[in-house]
């Protein structure tokens, strides 16, 4: 039975193999470009690139129906707060309210997300050109929006493990 399970586990990694490639070969050299850099940023490779693309999309000047980055930097910056949050409340139990959202405040303002932004490049990623200069924000907004689809690609417990353990070391 050993030689068994054995032949059918090396049976599953071929086709799943066989599912990667096929796959990879399904994505167009940008979105496969994209997977390597999410890959490489959190170690884990995106189930739906599309999210990651939105996310890093600007806003067009001539189509406000093109879907961009804004509503993932909504959904990011409170999936952000929840996350330093429930990592505050566990890691300070003797830290009363008030300590906990100054502490919250520090790690969650628009100076260090910029700067963690800024740190992992993120700009690079943009999936859409741009013709004006950017924002100063824009690395911190792209940085919430990365965490929103992180969190709808990868659920809660993994992109809380991704955040705590990658993003913001």
């Amino acid at each position: 039975t050993i030689y068994k399970n054995l032949n059918s586990s090396m049976e599953l990694q071929k086709y799943i193999s066989k599912f990667l490639i096929k796959r990879r070969k399904a994505l167009s050299e940008k979105q496969s470009h994209l997977t390597t850099e999410i890959h490489r940023l959190t170690g884990v490779s995106p189930r739906n690139i599309e999210l990651y693309q939105e996310a890093f999309t600007l806003k067009g000047a001539s189509s406000q129906r093109t879907r961009n980055y804004e509503r993932l930097e909504f959904l990011g910056d409170s999936i952000l707060g929840s996350i330093v949050s429930c990592y505050l409340f566990e890691n300070y139990p003797a830290a009363n309210e008030g300590q906990l959202t100054q502490l919250k405040s520090k790690i969650v303002n628009r100076k260090n997300l910029i700067k963690i932004g800024e740190d992992l490049n993120l700009t690079h990623l943009l999936q859409n050109s741009f013709s004006s200069a950017l924002s100063e924000n824009l690395c911190g907004n792209l940085l919430e929006a990365f965490i929103g689809a992180l969190y709808l690609d990868m659920g809660y417990e993994l992109c809380s493990d991704i955040v705590l353990n990658k993003l913001l070391t």
